[in-house]
């Protein structure tokens, strides 16, 4: 038998093999099967590293040497070698079952692996997507029988995108120095089709326009320079748009259909959209004295859902009646109304909901009996119905009130009381009120016996490890009997034992009562199974990053006890690596109850190198070029080397730095950088020139809060950018200085999203402390807290608010700090209708910038759709303890409209703010053009 596949002909391999054994079994059925001499095992096709292939093999295998051969050893042994899909062949020549002991030899052919997947032609579709349709990736086993698939695949994408006949290529190419592939995909995409028209037809209540503007597919059509593609996704976008357009405004019924004509000789298609409008709904609610009309609105489904069959109506009816009964209305009554009639040429659905409210049902009085163990008030806290009070109006609802005899019961069996019966009757009589009915509830509760816990046993351990497991139970010696606590636990007592090398352990659980039920005795009894050991751990697809950089996260080394949590735990921190792009794993003998499980990891790595080029306008850096080249993966040691450089109006920095994500093996992130830059910012009279090093230490504290500890050494340069003397209580700040700054900080965070944030908080809270070298005008403490808080009520507003403060406490006896480390506000990023740090100004109308600083904001958000954002603003600031008296350190305000488009990579805006205090000489507002949020 020569290069079996492993899918296919394994198995036939397998019933040879053992029906060789079998029939030299039963030559002689006393006969105990031969004992395996020596098991061979030969890495062919010229593997390089046959040493590493053979390891893997060998712990994949679990037949053993000296040992027995046993035909469901070999199953599982060959059933381990296709699983783990390492080997593209895989063969057991013939052994003589005839002698003693014998040799047992598998010959196997390891896949060639995937280096890199090089993508050309894709564009416009990012490389991302086209990799997503692709059934292998980089790391992954070469199997030459699986390209031609992905040549469909990708076809299939490019003309859900729009293409007529794309063309698409797929070759592997062979490394020779490892004898790896590299898969090279060529993407023709050719032509598309393009929207030449969009119409609409059967709309009577709008007109086309007004449809038109909410459609992706007539926007694409409208594009500069010819039609843009048809995709059929976009299409089915627009006409679930549309319908929802039509249900909102009161055309409930209304359905809509497309018709694509496509004209590949042309590269073209004509879209018909075809509106069914159905009747327009009227709807009119009476007898609601409780509820306002608005409310009750809400209720009313078939605005959002349609009115399919009714099914809309229905389901608003079952709405409303639930919001009653919810506020104790229990003889609510809905009936509805449904008259057609025609106005104008157009159908009108009259719908009117009569509502009888009924008495209002109130609780009077809750009045409890039975409760010897318990006070009344224990047990009402245990009770959603009350009468009324700060939290609650009182409403009767008994579906709520069976509800409290449940918890009721809960609590008394956590309690020890192990069959508690409570019932309840209610008392009705009329209220004061004409509209109200008083209800009394009378609880009554049968206790029965209490039983408590007189001893915990714990068999099958050791008495230390008994010991030690019962003394962390959530139960003790005179607890009360709770038999969920009881078999919580057991489980607790199979997780102790497992973590010790016992994966396979089982706890059964007796219970033994004395006969008046007061007294428990619980006994575990513990079958810890087989001790099993951490084998070894393999990767395969790592072409760069190193062995080690595993190791560091794998919470088991071999011949450890086997820990299923600390695997677990081993394997999310090894997909954490910022190097990989994902990875799979497989354990082998934990199944198969093996002294020893192993466990085998494919990954993908991430492209190492990356290359970012972006130039842009805004108004606090006018026009600016930003580029930055890097390695996520230097050296294979999964830490970052960056170089970045921006060129400005106001200036330039350029940053060399090196970011290790697990520094000496913890889950903190160390950053170091070397920096230089010169800037000028807006109005000021005063630049600033700055070379240094900065370190940062990172660590995340709990799921939301970050701690963060910063230094940095800086040689600053302030420079005059005008020809106006210095002043002499001034020159100091001019001459160069070097200062030291250790910077501690904590952050908040909760929000939904870094690029565009609609609901959470983000707080940060920091103090700089800052030692000037052979200087004291840099000795100062500096105190800032930033906090943001955003909500979206209904989805098409979000409401963002910004507190922010500043502090910067002097304590080297020099009250004066220098100019370029006060704090200024006004423009962009701030205050609005201001220019840029204008916020407070001397007579010559100079910046002043002060050592506190103080600022707020309001903003609303609102979703215009197409990707385009309108924002109304309003800012207020003061800057205030100046170096030298100029300027008003009141509070200036500032608020405006704006609009954003949101790209993937955050919004571009165009704001202006106005002034709402403006001075005299001073201009009315400012425009302010932004990419991305200013909070």
């Amino acid at each position: 038998m020569r290069h079996i596949d492993p899918i296919i002909k394994t198995g036939a391999a397998v019933l040879l093999f053992v029906c060789l054994a079998a029939a030299a079994g039963a030559q002689s059925p006393s006969k105990p099967s031969p004992i395996i001499d020596k098991i061979r095992i030969d890495i062919e096709d010229g593997v390089k590293d046959t040493a590493r292939w053979e390891n893997i093999a060998r712990h994949l295998i679990f037949l053993k040497e000296g040992e027995r051969f046993s035909e469901k050893g070999l199953f599982q042994s060959i059933e381990a070698l296709k699983q783990s899909n390492l080997f593209k062949a895989i063969d057991i020549p013939d052994p003589d079952f005839s002698a003693r002991d014998f040799t047992l030899v598998f010959r196997l052919t390891p896949y060639p692996r995937i280096k890199n997947i090089v993508i050309d032609g894709g564009f416009p579709l990012l490389e991302k997507e086209i990799k997503n349709v692709m059934t292998f990736a980089a790391g992954d086993a070469y199997k030459p029988e699986t390209l031609d698939k992905q040549t469909g695949y990708i076809k299939e994408l490019f003309k859900k995108e729009g293409y007529i006949d794309p063309e698409v290529e797929i070759a592997g190419k062979k490394d020779p120095a490892d004898g790896n592939y590299v898969v090279d995909v060529t993407i023709e995409p050719g032509d598309f089709y393009g929207i030449r028209t969009v119409d609409i037809h059967g709309n009577q209540a709008f007109s086309d326009s007004r449809l038109k503007i909410r459609l992706a597919t007539w926007q694409a059509s409208l594009l500069l320079g010819g039609p843009s593609r048809f995709v059929a996704s976009d299409l089915k976008a627009d006409v679930k748009t549309l319908q929802k357009f039509y249900w909102e405004k009161g055309y409930c019924e209304a359905e809509v259909e497309s018709n694509v004509e496509k004209k590949p000789e042309k590269a073209d298609v004509d879209i018909d959209l075809i509106v069914e409008e159905g009747p327009y709904y009227e709807v009119d609610i009476r007898g609601n004295d409780f509820y306002w009309d608005f409310t009750l609105h809400n209720d009313l489904a078939f605005y959002e859902d349609g009115n399919a069959n009714d099914f809309g109506l229905k389901k608003s009816r079952r709405a409303m009646r639930q919001r009653y009964k919810n506020a104790g209305f229990l003889d609510a009554d809905i009936d509805t109304e449904d008259e057609n009639t025609r106005q104008n040429g157009e159908t009108i659905r009259k719908l009117r909901f009569n509502i009888t409210e009924g008495p209002r049902y109130l609780v009077r009085a809750v009045n409890i009996s039975g409760n010897r163990s318990f006070t009344d008030k224990r047990i009402k806290n245990q009770m959603l119905t009350g009468p009324p009070g700060w939290l609650a109006d009182g409403q009767y609802d008994p579906q709520v009130l069976a509800e409290d005899r449940g918890a009721i019961r809960s609590f008394y069996r956590q309690n020890g009381f192990m069959s508690p019966k409570v019932d309840s009757k209610i008392r009705r009589q009329k209220a004061p009120e004409d509209d109200m009915i008083s209800v009394d509830i009378d609880v009554k509760i049968q206790e029965g016996p209490r039983t408590r816990i007189s001893a915990i046993g714990i068999k099958g351990l050791s008495k230390t490890l008994a010991e030690k497991i019962r003394s962390n139970l959530p139960m003790a010696k005179g607890d009360p009997f709770w038999r969920q606590q009881v078999e919580n636990s057991g489980d607790i007592i199979a997780a102790r034992v497992s973590e010790r090398g016992f994966p396979h352990v089982k706890v059964d659980t007796e219970v033994a009562f004395t006969a008046d039920k007061t007294d428990a005795r619980i006994y575990y009894t513990v079958d810890k199974g087989p001790y099993v050991k951490m084998g070894e751990t393999f990767f395969t697809g790592n072409f760069k990053t190193r062995r080690k950089i595993f190791d560091r996260e794998m919470d088991m080394a071999a011949g450890d006890a086997f820990s299923l949590s600390e695997m677990l735990s081993s394997q999310r921190d090894i997909r954490d690596i910022s190097a990989l792009e994902s990875a799979r794993f497989q354990t082998i003998g934990l199944e198969e109850k093996q002294k020893r499980v192993d466990m085998l990891a494919e990954v993908n790595e991430r492209p190492p190198y990356f290359f970012q080029f972006a130039a842009g306008y805004d108004t606090r850096r006018l026009f600016y070029l930003n580029t930055g080249i890097g390695d996520n993966n230097l050296l294979g040691l999964n830490k970052q080397l960056r170089a970045n450089l921006e060129l400005s109006q106001i200036g330039y920095a350029a940053e060399v730095g090196l970011t290790e994500p697990r520094l000496f093996g913890t889950k903190i992130v160390a950053d170091a950088s070397i920096y230089t830059e010169e800037i000028e910012e807006l109005n000021k009279d005063f630049g600033v020139r700055n070379v240094g090093a900065a370190l940062n230490f990172t660590r995340p504290l709990t799921r939301h809060v970050d701690g963060r500890l910063g230094f940095s050494y800086d040689f600053r340069d302030q420079y005059r950018t005008d020809d106006t003397p210095i002043p002499p209580d001034e020159a100091e700040q001019y001459e160069p200085r070097a200062v030291f700054v250790t910077a501690p900080s904590l952050i908040y965070n909760t929000t939904d999203s870094f690029i565009r944030p609609t609901r959470g908080t983000n707080t940060r809270v920091s103090v700089d402390v800052s030692k000037g070298i052979e200087n004291t005008l840099d000795d100062f403490v500096k105190y800032r807290v930033n906090a943001r808080y955003y909500y979206t009520p209904i989805e098409w507003l979000t409401v963002a608010l910004r507190g922010r403060a500043g502090y910067i406490d002097p304590y080297g006896g020099d009250d004066l700090v220098p100019d370029d480390q006060l704090f200024f506000l006004g423009g962009t990023s701030d205050v609005r209708g201001f220019d840029e740090n204008s916020l407070r100004v001397d007579a010559e109308n100079d910046p002043v910038g002060g050592r506190t600083s103080l600022m707020g904001t309001v903003e609303l958000r609102f979703d215009l759709g197409w990707n385009f954002e309108f924002v109304s603003f309003y800012d207020t600031g003061t800057i205030r303890d100046p170096n030298r008296d100029a300027g008003a350190g009141d509070w200036r305000a500032g608020a405006g409209i704006g609009l954003r488009y949101i790209t993937a990579i955050g919004p571009i805006g165009l704001l202006h703010g106005w002034k709402l205090d403006r001075k005299p000489d001073e201009s009315p507002g400012a425009f302010h053009f932004t990419i991305g949020y200013s909070f």
